[in-house]
């Protein structure tokens, strides 16, 4: 049987796997979206055929915010320790720490001891620690926007920066999409830049000629079993 054979089957029962759980409520205590034009931050977020809100989430539209969870288990998805969001007078940090993210493919498909966003009045940076994609060991600190890719399968963006239209710059430490299936995004961080700021160097969505970002792309090898 042909690799590719094997990775559309892996990818057709993660899509069932994803279906059922799309029956699940999201987490309690979760909050969804920020308020323009402030400091924000979540340790985690998932959307597509799984939806899980931003959770723990946090914004200073009411002043300096700070919440953290102990441990979150998302059943076939991901299993997170130690989630942690605080946001306020310029400044946001995320993290996330003993995490294993499986995506029901029968072992964990990304690991890691710790990751991090920061976010400080419109600088930003990420960090991840022992982290893995399979048995691929990942940058501890990847240039912005490294995307790693298993053919057929995910690509997993590292260091991810966006520059908003209200003047906000985010930067997510992990940002996996499954096969256009599923996205899951770990540690994320928002800010808005001090007045006296020239700009950031981070990337646009939305540029003036109306192109994308280009990535950097890094081939990947990830072995799965049933």
């Amino acid at each position: 049987m042909s690799r590719r054979t094997v990775l559309a089957g892996r990818v057709g029962v993660l899509s069932a796997v994803l279906v059922t759980g799309a029956l699940l409520a999201p987490v309690a205590g979760a909050t969804e979206g920020k308020v323009a034009g402030t400091d924000s931050a979540f340790a985690i977020s998932g959307s597509g055929l799984l939806r899980n809100d931003r959770t723990p989430s946090v914004d200073d539209s009411d002043g300096f915010a700070e919440a953290s969870l102990a441990q979150l288990k998302l059943p076939l998805l991901a299993d997170l320790g130690a989630l942690n969001a605080r946001a306020g007078a310029g400044q946001s940090r995320a993290s996330v720490a003993a995490l294993k993210v499986g995506l029901g493919l029968g072992k964990p498909v990304l690991t890691a001891s710790a990751v991090e966003a920061d976010c400080d009045r419109g600088k930003v940076s990420s960090s991840l620690a022992k982290a893995k994609l399979g048995d691929i060991p990942l940058d501890v600190q990847a240039p912005p926007n490294t995307t790693v890719k298993v053919p057929g399968l995910l690509s997993v963006t590292l260091n991810k920066q966006v520059r908003h239209h209200d003047g906000t710059v985010t930067v997510t430490a992990v940002s996996i999409n499954v096969d256009n299936l599923q996205t899951l995004d770990l540690a994320s961080a928002t800010c808005v830049p001090a007045e006296s700021d020239g700009g950031t160097t981070v990337s646009d969505p939305t540029p003036p000629n109306g192109a994308a970002p280009t990535p950097t792309p890094v081939p990947a090898h990830l072995d799965v079993t049933g």
